[in-house]
């Protein structure tokens, strides 16, 4: 059975009747399974439960509807409800507005559009597991299910810090310096230098480690950013049990938050400038901080890396190396928000922002490799990148 086929009939189903009764037997026997089953496919995979995503997708389309000049009544009847007030309430609930405003100019009413799922990679790399150093998950080895989102930065912004908050330690874990990802250290690539004496900057930093790291290389100065309050504790806390103070920030990387400019000799980031919701604003901000002739570091999964799984001693194809469209990935009863960025979007964002590219580095290093060479991760790693770098100099 072809599930992502299976599950967009599905929703393509629901979708086709939204303003009448949804036969949920009909729905769950495209995927020939009992509705309760199909219920509770539902919920795990879009992280929410198909009555409420239902409701929401209904009073969205019912926004819609009032907006072309049809009758309240006639808009509550068609969408289910008993009476005008009765939709009147649900409708201000989710929209923070009432229906008669719908029409007015200005007022901002809420979106909550179709899902479709979506085949998706997610790393599988048999490495010695590290309470502190384990290797990202995003993207790549095995097959897993996601749905696609409408580039809300906000909800974005809620899903992921909300993940980090609670579980994202004990579900991705921790990438830090010296690697920047799956088979690519510092150690080899010596992009950093000589980092004595310099102020540095590092966007997602995590529980800190990579911070520790230049501390013990004896940086002048460490500041962090990150999304998660929980992760800024986290780093603060270990941080102090090395020795080591540093200007930690709770925020996301997108937005203003007291960060000062043309202050710092590096600013890097290992496996989180790929969180952007806007790379481009992110990228110009980034340079901002930077001192004249300043570097960027960052690395993230090869785009290439996620678009290909194993199967059967064969690399396939399994997603579009050109789609980047965002899509939310259920993972241990939590959910994060993803898009994969091609390559170039990235180079070509960089320059955009005033970056001159000095170096990358996409090739994995043999002799990592050869620690886990009996691995199917670590095989896929010696074909094809899996994890990419850019240096770059502020102009």
């Amino acid at each position: 059975m072809d599930w992502q086929k299976c599950m967009n009939q599905a929703l393509d189903y629901i979708e086709n009747n939204l303003s009448g009764d949804i036969d949920y037997y009909a729905t769950a026997k495209i995927l020939n399974c009992s509705e309760w089953e199909f219920r509770r496919i539902f919920s795990f995979l879009a992280q929410i439960p198909l009555s409420e995503y239902i409701r929401r997708r209904r009073l969205s389309v019912a926004a819609e509807d009032i907006k072309k000049g049809e009758k309240i009544i006639d808009v509550a009847m068609r969408y289910g409800y008993d009476s005008q007030a009765a939709f009147s309430r649900a409708f201000s609930r989710f929209h923070g507005a009432a229906p008669s405003l719908a029409r007015d100019e200005g007022v901002a009413l809420k979106t909550f559009p179709r899902l479709t799922f979506k085949l998706i990679l997610m790393e599988g790399i048999g490495m010695k597991k590290n309470p502190n150093h384990r290797t990202n998950i995003i993207g790549a080895g095995e097959v897993g299910y996601a749905i696609t989102l409408e580039m809300d930065k906000e909800n974005i912004h809620k899903t992921n810090g909300s993940f980090w908050d609670t579980k994202g330690n004990e579900v991705i874990g921790t990438t830090a310096l010296p690697m920047y990802g799956a088979f690519v250290s510092e150690e080899k690539c010596h992009l950093f230098g000589d980092v004595s004496g310099k102020k540095l900057l590092e966007i997602g930093c995590g529980t800190g480690h990579s911070l520790q790291y230049h501390g013990d290389h004896n940086a002048l100065e460490l500041w962090g950013i990150d999304i998660s309050e929980n992760q800024i504790d986290k780093a603060e806390q270990y941080l102090l049990s090395c020795g080591y103070s540093a200007k930690l920030i709770c925020s996301p990387m997108e937005e203003e938050c007291g960060i000062p400019v043309n202050y710092f000799d590096y600013v890097y980031s290992v496996y989180g400038v790929g969180w952007a919701t806007d790379l481009e604003g992110t990228l110009t901000r980034i340079a901002s901080y930077l001192k004249k002739d300043g570097v960027f570091i960052f690395s993230w999964s090869h785009p290439i890396h996620k678009c290909v799984a194993s199967e059967n001693d064969s690399l396939i194809f399994k997603k579009s190396y050109f789609d980047e469209s965002w899509y939310s990935v259920a993972l241990d009863g939590g959910a994060i928000s993803l898009s994969d960025l091609k390559l170039s979007t990235y180079i070509n964002t960089l320059t955009k922002a005033g970056f001159l590219i000095e170096q990358m580095v996409e090739e994995s290093d043999d002799e990592i490799i050869q620690l886990y060479k009996d691995s199917d991760f670590a095989k896929k790693a010696k074909m094809l990148p899996v994890t990419f770098v850019i240096k770059a100099r502020k102009l």
